[in-house]
Order: C-alpha cells, then sequence, then structure tokens
C-alpha cells in the first residue's frame, strides 16, 4: 500500500516538473468576493463585506508585486545567461497583472455602489 503512494507522489511530482521547468507562475491571484447587496445587507454584513475588499485589494498588491517580481527575476536570467529576455514571460505577467487591476477597480467600484445603495435603505436619523 505504501509503495502504491509513494509510486503515486513520484508520478505527480514527475508530470509537475515540466510545467515547473516552462515557468509557471509563482504567484497565486487572490479570489475576488462576491458583491453584496446594499438594499438586504445588515451594517455586521456591510462590515464584513468591507474586511473581504480590502483584504482582496491587499492581496491584489501583492500579487502584482510577486508577477513584477517574476518579470524582474527573467530579465536577471536573461542577462546573468546574456540571452535575450523571454518576452512571454513579461507578455504573460503583465496581462495577468492587468486583469487583476480591472477586477481590483471592478470590486472596488461594486462595494462602493453597495455603499450608496445601503445609505439610501437605511437613512440615519
Amino acid at each position: 500500500m505504501s509503495k502504491t503512494i509513494i509510486m503515486a507522489a513520484i508520478l505527480v511530482l514527475g508530470s509537475a516538473a515540466p510545467v515547473l521547468a516552462q515557468g509557471a507562475s509563482a504567484c497565486l491571484s487572490p479570489i475576488a468576493p462576491a458583491p453584496i447587496d446594499g438594499a438586504t445587507a445588515t451594517e455586521d454584513q456591510m462590515r464584513g463585506a468591507n474586511h473581504d475588499v480590502r483584504q482582496f485589494i491587499a492581496d491584489s498588491d501583492a500579487y502584482q508585486e510577486c508577477l513584477g517580481k517574476e518579470i524582474d527575476d527573467a530579465k536577471a536570467k536573461a542577462a546573468a545567461d546574456k540571452k535575450p529576455v523571454d518576452q512571454s514571460v513579461i507578455s504573460v505577467a503583465m496581462a495577468k497583472a492587468e486583469d487583476n487591476q480591472k477586477m481590483k477597480e471592478k470590486v472596488g467600484g461594486e462595494f462602493n455602489a453597495a455603499v450608496g445603495v445601503y445609505k439610501k435603505a437605511h437613512p440615519k436619523p
């Protein structure tokens, strides 16, 4: 039984090696929080959503920083190897960063709209 598990682990790791060798990104894209309905949300739900949005934005900043480091690392490796930089690495990382930036703006905009709806639905005396 343990030999089967060890063989399975070797196969999994062995099949991942080509992907890692091709320069797969080590940066993990954050998952955007679900939008909240300001018309029906409670104050506690709005606070929770605010926390989730702020965390997503912070995680997105770290993700974009990681992508930038991958670009810098690719440039440094190319310089050390005295070879041209693999433009596909730069293009892919830039596209991921741009997509993430758009998502940050979408999530922030949706939350701000929900806050406006919440304030209209729950006017303060």
